[in-house]
């Protein structure tokens, strides 16, 4: 039934019966049946030309989600202590299967232009928020990672071999953030991991200037600045259940899929 939800896109954003029959090659009554469901369950909402759309139940989720997430609970009152005039913009993302999500945007430089957005995803490969948390993922992980991506990280420059890509991600560790405009090239982006646990990335917080203005000295403190939020962040997630030690707050790790 999950698999319906899956095909409501940016690109398709509506589905009759008829089209999901087609396109999940069930029978007619056992689409019917998960279509009452979701709707009961406010996940589907009817629409134009008997199609359905995403429900309101989404709405009341993205809601609690906000609110009850021990991630932002723990970020956003930290990140709100930086005010400093260098920071365009702040973004927390997640690591989530083997991409990762942005989970809270904040834009305080109104000509700063962004693509990033809550919700929005991207592959570990691509800018700062993503990097940093590849570079502290687990040897294994990240060997897997390599061998399934082996053709897209040399065209990316960041190793023409395992030892090379291993080396290139244990100087970034060693830096302790990751900098790049990958993503979006008027912009640079500082990037330090988060920690639901010791030694378990699971996040990031990036802070973001454009680059038509930003220099190496702001590059460098935009750097400090991350990192002790960053570090603030961790604290505050791995102190949050003490029963564990900070072994764990009751945040699975990720982990990428196989």
């Amino acid at each position: 039934m999950l698999d319906v939800l899956s095909l409501f896109t940016e690109e398709r954003p509506a589905w009759t019966v008829e089209m999901l029959i087609a396109e999940l090659n069930t029978t007619r009554a056992t689409t019917y049946r998960y279509v009452k469901s979701l709707y009961d369950a406010g996940f589907l909402a009817p629409s134009a030309g008997s199609s359905y759309v995403l429900g309101p139940r989404f709405i009341q989720v993205d809601r609690q989600i906000q609110q009850t997430d021990p991630l932002l609970r723990a970020a956003l009152p930290e990140i709100a202590r930086d005010s400093s005039p260098l920071i365009g913009a702040k973004v927390v993302s997640s690591f989530y299967g083997d991409q990762v999500l942005s989970v809270h945007v904040e834009k305080l430089d109104q000509d700063i232009r962004l693509i990033m957005e809550r919700g929005q995803p991207f592959p570990l490969l691509f800018g700062s928020p993503s990097k940093i948390i590849l570079a502290y993922l687990p040897p294994y992980q990240m060997k897997n990672f390599y061998q399934s991506n082996e053709q897209e990280i040399r065209r990316r420059q960041l190793g023409e071999s395992w030892a090379d890509f291993r080396n290139v991600m244990r100087q970034l560790r060693k830096e302790g953030v990751c900098v790049g405009g990958h993503i979006e090239r008027s912009v640079i982006g500082v990037a330090a991991p988060i920690f639901h646990a010791k030694g378990s990335v699971s996040s990031s917080l990036c802070y973001v200037r454009r680059k038509e203005i930003c220099t190496d000295a702001d590059i460098a403190a935009l750097g400090d600045m991350v990192k002790a939020t960053a570090a603030r962040i961790s604290l505050t997630l791995q102190s949050s259940n003490p029963e564990q030690n900070g072994k764990s707050n009751g945040m699975p790790a990720p982990k990428m899929p196989g």
